[in-house]
């Protein structure tokens, strides 16, 4: 039988990981508005995966979410893998970008990021306009009956 580990025990982990990274734990794993990912410094941001498994999978959408923060916050990304039974931490990074996060990383204060990659990535999120509710009991009323329609079973004759 094995044992669950908390979310205590997941938000504690994390924030003493991203310190000995030399980067600032983000509150709430970065569930916010604002601050995104686990983890940043003033040039880096970081997303970490743990597991207490021998292996992890790697789903390509949490590299690209992580991507498109780190260009809106002119950030270098990393992704940190740590396996928890030996408490290893492996970085992966792109190529070109290694020798510049490994000066991040050791020696934060010391660098700026000057991040010339400004095209942002497609997530595949289709993107709907906001809609705008009046305040009227008529509106709130047409509101109500659309939702309905929208979420109504579709039910098939028989005939």
């Amino acid at each position: 039988m094995t044992h669950k580990r908390s979310g205590k025990f997941y938000r504690k982990n994390e924030s003493e990981v991203m310190k000995t990274l030399g980067l600032e734990p983000t509150p709430n794993s970065g569930s916010g508005w604002i601050v995104k990912e686990d983890g940043q410094n003033e040039s880096v941001i970081c997303q970490l995966k743990s597991t207490d498994a021998n292996s992890i999978r790697i789903v390509k959408q949490d590299i690209d979410k992580l991507i498109y923060n780190s260009i809106v916050a002119n950030k270098l990304p990393v992704f940190a893998i740590q396996f928890l039974k030996t408490n290893e931490v492996f970085l992966l990074v792109r190529p070109e970008e290694l020798t510049e996060v490994a000066k991040y990383i050791t020696n934060p204060d010391k660098y700026v990021v000057k991040h010339t990659d400004t095209e942002l990535i497609d997530l595949g999120t289709e993107t709907k306009p906001v809609r705008t509710i009046k305040s009227s009991s008529v509106s709130k009323k047409e509101f109500m009956r659309d939702n309905d329609n929208k979420f109504k079973k579709q039910t098939k004759s028989a005939t």
